[in-house]
């Protein structure tokens, strides 16, 4: 499964080449047997389907078909001989026969939450919504071998709704279930779908599964014999019940005998090879066959191909990580380098502004001081003195002027940088701004909103600079 833009997205759960093989006992009274090699009965044969999130998949299938072995090894109460059931979600299960009879109704609900691992407050809170949804009443405080069938599955039900539901197993315990009661247990359902809690329901009722699933797989002799819309599988299901119901008794047991025959004859390494194959066209080898052969008959846990694109996509997210914050240091680094080259040229011009005007004022001291020499050769000492004080009161003067006329030229041009900004501020204010869209220039805005590229330059600061970006955002005229 891919989302919209074309990444790989796992379902739900995922079950893949699932079999199931138990021994065929044989009677102490068939003698001729007693040294014959034990005899396999395939109960599940090559089970493929998956579950999406908030998605509703129906089980059916005649007695026999195999529904409650699957049922149970999906929850997890037994193991499959081969296949795999790829999932990260929790999965919950209800049965009638799920239940500790021994224990009261009460002590059962302890007991699973217990197993969820659940926290004292959020435990009783929990407790409180199984206690009022079931409506058992007193006989909460009854060993649960006392209920009924109905007050059985209500018990059992409850809990898989209430204790954190992700991926919920309902193995026939909506059927015994009384009008009243299945409608509120079927809108809470719903209610859980709705929020992305996935079903998969076993039911012999067709009707409950075209109420609550949006695909059903129909099982019959272990194999799965269809799997699609729940309308299209159960109308194929009726065809095969309705041809079925007009054969002959002797006809039927043929045809039944049959079909148990290639359940005991049915081949597992048949289906290791189609496994094999699909393992060589994601890219597996001849060397990798000892590795899916251990993961297909002994680990039987996830499919390896989607486990190793799970661990590909989680290094691919760790090296993206690794990277962002590698291009994070780089851009801290140069923001830093940048304020310190900022930082060494403005304290550079200040100490460079420093030392001009201490030269000239040097200069200047030395000119004057130089002057005074000169007159003082020619006049008397107090004609020297009075020149030098005149000629140092003359310099101080200039000095001042040079002073006073450098920062009214630093004012004057403050002033005009300041009204200079003021003024584009004010043309801003008046602007509207817009987003550049793809494909659009200078020249067309400029057409657009009936000025000139010299303006537009003007309002957006940009010089002589012609270029602009799509999703830019400029000021226009009004």
């Amino acid at each position: 499964m891919k989302d919209f833009t074309g990444e790989f997205i796992m379902a739900k759960i995922e079950i893949k080449y699932i079999t199931k093989s138990v021994p065929l006992l044989i009677d102490k009274k068939d003698k001729h047997r007693v040294n014959d090699e034990v005899q396999k009965f395939w109960e599940l044969r090559g089970i493929n389907f998956k579950v999406n999130d908030g998605e509703g998949v129906g089980i059916i299938g005649d007695n026999g078909s195999g529904k409650a072995v699957l049922m149970r090894i999906l929850a997890g109460k037994e193991k499959q001989t081969t296949g795999f059931i790829t999932t990260d979600s929790q999965i919950t299960y209800a049965s009638c026969y799920a239940l500790d009879p021994e224990k009261t109704g009460l002590d059962n609900i302890r007991q699973e939450i217990g197993k969820a691992q659940i926290n004292e407050f959020k435990g009783d809170h929990y407790t409180n919504g199984i206690i009022n949804f079931a409506e058992i009443g007193e006989l909460l405080y009854r060993p649960v071998k006392e209920y009924s069938l109905g007050m059985q599955a209500r018990l059992s039900l409850s809990i898989a709704l209430f204790i954190d539901p992700e991926i919920v197993i309902l193995d026939e315990v909506l059927s015994p279930l009384d009008r009243n009661y299945y409608f509120k247990a079927v809108n809470k359902i719903q209610q859980l779908k709705d929020s992305g809690v996935s079903f998969i329901v076993s039911e012999i009722r067709p009707m409950i599964l075209e109420t609550i699933c949006e695909q059903t797989a129909w099982l019959q002799f272990g194999l799965l014999q269809d799997f699609g819309p729940t309308t299209e599988v159960l109308r194929q299901y009726d065809y095969a019940i309705e041809w079925e119901a007009h054969l002959t008794l002797p006809e039927k047991n043929e045809f039944i005998a049959e079909k148990q025959r290639e359940q005991v004859q049915f081949n597992i390494d048949k289906l290791y090879e189609v496994f094999k194959s699909e393992q060589f066209k994601h890219g597996y080898t001849r060397k990798d066959e000892p590795r899916m052969r251990k993961a297909f008959f002994v680990e039987r846990g996830n499919d390896p191909v989607k486990q190793d694109k799970v661990e590909e996509k989680h290094q691919k997210e760790k090296n993206t990580n690794k990277l962002n914050k590698g291009w994070i240091a780089v851009i801290v680094i140069v923001i830093l380098v940048g304020c310190g080259i900022f930082w060494y040229q403005h304290s550079n011009a200040a100490s460079t502004s420093q030392s001009t005007a201490s030269s000239a004022t040097t200069k200047s001291s030395k000119s004057s001081s130089t002057s005074s020499a000169d007159t003082s050769k020619a006049l008397s000492s107090k004609q020297a003195s009075e020149s030098a004080a005149s000629a140092a009161s003359e310099s101080a003067k200039q000095a001042s002027e040079s002073a006073k006329q450098a920062s009214e030229s630093s004012e004057s041009a403050a002033k005009a940088s300041s009204e200079s900004a003021a003024s584009l501020s004010s043309e801003q204010a008046d602007a509207q701004t817009i987003t550049v869209a793809d494909g659009e220039s200078l020249e067309s805005l400029a057409t657009k909103y009936a000025t000139t590229v010299e303006k537009l330059q003007e309002l957006n600061g940009l010089g002589s600079s012609v270029d602009i970006t799509a999703g830019e955002t400029l000021y226009v005229p009004k």
